[in-house]
């Protein structure tokens, strides 16, 4: 039996340097374990932003409630295992090392050929079914027709938002992508769409009603409004919910955690849940790297924007949160990614920047960075994100602000770092509490 470091090896060297989105070989390897995707209900996610942190407030008010619920979700910030978890548990390193030498030795005998992604999508339906669990919270990895989750049948399906990212798979216009992400829409199955612009809400309004759907939108069927003390209200299709707090910092956030109550809502005869778990699930939900806090001196903010939609809800968030403060960013991006314009945007909040790289071969390069930021903001590059980090942090002031962002690779690379670094200077009185 390998070893679990020599496993996570195998699984990643499946992703071959290429994306490949076909099913096909998905089905025929989960038909090699009598189909684990349907060994329970599930909430199917998809979305340009916001689908990871709306799963995972699915899953917190679903755990909230007493339902032995599983999560999928991607990429992962620092350990792999945070990609399959249910309840409050990830998989074990021992049982990923367990299912992944029983699929591959299926998948050699069957001579099925999977990518990384495909790989572990099959490893957590396996999972998942071997916990018999209640219900499955599910993320798209990419677009939704063509993805490795879309062979399941959910409940409902979300749709959180539709902008421009992974262009040259999923097209580069709204409808193109909406049409992507729309692909997980299933016959009958009620539909809910977050805050979508008109263009893409027309193209999931055409499938949903080819395929009989139900639709419910945001801003039609149901809403939030803001109060005070960062609580909000939600005007539900049937529930009406007023001081609702949430454990996710942004008023985007508010937005997402509406979809998740609207499929909640839907989902009532199969998996009713009452306020006290909602108000305890939204409360406690936490998701790393989204609009994150570590610290207050120097205030640390990673948040794991890698879009322009993304960044632009990041420098609304940051101008309310920092005030007249001074902003030191580091940022890493991928080359595929549309990083003069995220770069553009991030200007308007950043007084000094140090551009870095992604530790992957998709990274975008800091020297070609600088050249496109304008002359006079205090701009310079150093490869290595740690050395990088470490750089800005020694030099940040006590009342300025460290914000990282531009990709969640970049994040899982220093987050453990600026972790441990604050809580050693909190221990010692240095940066006071947290």
């Amino acid at each position: 039996m390998p070893s679990y470091s020599e496993t996570l090896n195998t699984i990643y060297n499946l992703r071959g340097g290429e994306v490949d989105l076909r099913l096909h070989r998905v089905e025929q390897a989960l038909s090699l374990f009598d189909h684990p995707e349907r060994c329970c209900p599930v909430f199917h996610i998809a979305g340009t932003n916001g689908k990871g942190s709306t799963a995972a407030m699915l899953h917190s008010i679903l755990c909230a409630q007493g339902y032995r619920a599983a999560l999928y979700t991607s990429p992962h910030l620092t350990s792999f295992t945070e990609r399959i978890r249910v309840g409050q548990g990830e998989i074990l390193p021992d049982e990923v090392v367990e299912i992944a030498e029983s699929l591959t030795q299926r998948l050699e005998e069957a001579k099925i050929f999977l990518t990384f992604f495909e790989f572990v999508t099959v490893m957590a339906m396996i999972y998942f079914a071997h916990h018999d669990v209640d219900v499955a919270v599910l993320e798209v990895g990419m677009g939704g027709r063509l993805d490795a989750t879309n062979l399941v049948v959910p409940g409902v399906s979300i749709i959180t938002t539709v902008a421009k990212d992974h262009e040259a798979y999923l097209g580069s216009d709204l409808d193109s992508i909406a049409r992507e992400k729309g692909g997980i829409i299933k016959e009958g199955v009620p539909v809910v769409g977050g805050p979508l612009e008109t263009q893409a809400r027309v193209v999931i309004e055409d499938i949903a009603r080819i395929k009989g759907c139900p639709t419910y939108f945001f801003g039609r069927d149901f809403s939030v409004d803001l109060g005070e003390n960062d609580q909000f209200s939600y005007d539900g299709i049937r529930w009406h919910l007023k001081g609702l707090s949430l454990g996710l910092r942004g008023v985007h956030q508010r937005r997402n955690a509406a979809s998740a109550l609207a499929a909640l809502e839907l989902m009532q005869d199969r998996f009713p849940v009452d306020e006290a778990a909602i108000r305890q699930g939204l409360e406690r939900v936490y998701w790393p790297g989204r609009l994150e806090i570590i610290g207050h001196t120097p205030v640390v903010i990673l948040d794991g924007a890698h879009n322009m939609q993304g960044v632009k809800a990041l420098v609304h968030e940051v101008r309310i949160l920092v005030g007249g403060r001074k902003v030191k960013l580091l940022f890493g991006v991928m080359k595929d990614k549309d990083w003069s314009g995220m770069l553009t945007e991030l200007t308007r909040v950043a007084d000094e920047i140090v551009l870095t790289r992604v530790p992957m071969e998709r990274s975008g390069e800091p020297e070609l960075l600088h050249r496109l930021l304008p002359p006079g903001l205090p701009v310079k590059t150093i490869d290595d994100p740690m050395e990088a980090v470490g750089t800005l942090l020694g030099s940040a002031g006590r009342d300025e602000v460290l914000l990282v962002t531009g990709s969640l690779y970049l994040l899982g690379q220093v987050r453990p770092f600026l972790v441990q670094t604050k809580k050693l200077h909190i221990v010692s009185g240095v940066l006071g509490a947290v």
